[in-house]
């Protein structure tokens, strides 16, 4: 179950500062205090003919069918556009911002992703069409910028969201760590990346800069 909570917040950020604040949180609620390795934000992009993210018996794709908390035809089908550009940006960052050849994805992020997006939506005037979504990927050494999508840009946004997907360390990372040093691996590159089925999201109104909420899931 998710928990929020409010906090105070200053005027209004501008996109710059986001990863500047999502590091800031990250050393709050324990990560490591070592500079993030941010990449520029990516613009939202035409589908490309590469294939989609990989998956084993345990993991699915980003794009599995989840039930929501919404009874709201549209909104369900607009989330559902939502998280296919989330995956989307995920198999572009593979090769950019993540430096591995493999993203694994627990099925059960695509459920919580999609109920937190229609949750914090369900309150503002335009829904989710008045999002823009900041997609990053937390690991040790910080948050990795990795796209921005405006889910509607033919009017103003109310809102922006934040969402922070995790790596999953522990032995998975050092099971990696030994996989991707032998000599028939790109240097840098990792073999295979698994989220956790934990993330974080972050939500601020642009049209009131006094409340930031911040979900744990």
């Amino acid at each position: 179950m998710c928990h929020g909570r409010a906090a105070a917040l200053p005027p209004p950020l501008p996109p710059s500062s986001w990863g500047k604040l999502l590091q800031k949180i990250a050393d709050l609620a324990g990560g490591s205090g070592s500079p993030s390795s941010a990449a520029a934000p990516l613009q939202r992009k035409v589908p490309e003919s590469e294939p989609g993210l990989d998956a084993d018996s345990d993991y699915g794709s980003l794009g599995s069918d989840s039930d929501s908390i919404i009874d709201d035809p549209f909104e369900e089908f607009l989330c559902a556009d939502v998280i296919q550009l989330i995956e989307q940006s995920l198999t572009e960052a593979k090769h950019s911002a993540l430096h591995c050849f493999k993203l694994l994805i627990p099925d059960q992020l695509t459920g919580q992703v999609a109920e937190e997006l229609l949750r914090l939506a369900a309150g503002e005037p335009c829904g989710l069409r008045g999002a823009v979504l900041h997609l990053s990927v937390e690991d040790q050494d910080g948050c990795k910028e990795v796209d921005r999508i405006v889910v509607d840009g033919s009017m103003p946004p109310t809102f922006e969201l934040a969402l922070v997907l995790r790596l999953e360390a522990g032995l998975w990372s050092k099971i990696q760590d030994l996989l991707s040093s032998g000599p028939s691996f790109t240097p840098g590159y990792s073999q295979a990346l698994r989220l956790s089925p934990h993330f974080r999201i972050i939500k601020r109104k642009l049209y009131s800069s006094t409340e930031i909420f911040i979900e744990e899931c």
